[in-house]
């Protein structure tokens, strides 16, 4: 971790657990067709093993693009927001204030746009996260209002 990182938070544990899981049973999944290939009397096809490695690869990159590389990170000048559509860095002096809405944390800028940070969302499933977004909050207000953060 960075010296200037104040914070970080990533998707809840549920969501990190379900990503896993998305990328390691597909993944084990291809492993078995390979081994039915390799083993005697060569009960699988070549076809529906790559079939397989073919789908575990793409569970395996939604898994790690929409849940697991997911992360907000609050540093003393910039928040970096890495959400499954892209990362956004934002100065926290273009930062006029701090909400929780339905898809994370919501950073509103001075020029009148928002900004989601999905890591705080658990899984954008449409439930708050209160406590977390607690964290922020104080951070938030400390560096918008120029006091210490911690």
């Amino acid at each position: 971790m960075r010296d200037d990182v104040i914070g970080v938070w990533r998707v809840d544990w549920s969501g990190r657990l379900m990503g896993y899981v998305l990328a390691v049973g597909p993944a084990c999944g291809a492993l078995f067709a390979w081994l039915g290939v390799l083993s005697p009397p060569g009960t699988q096809s070549v076809g529906s093993a790559g079939t397989a490695t073919a789908v575990a690869l793409g569970f395996g990159l939604f898994a790690w693009w929409g849940l697991l590389r997911v992360s907000l990170e609050l540093a003393t000048d910039v928040i970096v927001m890495v959400n499954p559509w892209g990362t956004q860095r934002l100065p926290w002096s273009r930062v006029s204030a701090v909400s929780l809405g339905n898809w994370g944390a919501q950073f509103h800028t001075t020029d009148g746009f928002t900004y989601s940070a999905y890591a705080l969302s658990g899984l954008a499933s449409g439930t708050r996260q209160d406590e977390r977004f607690a964290d922020v909050r104080r951070i938030a207000d400390a560096q918008l209002h120029g006091g210490k953060p911690l």
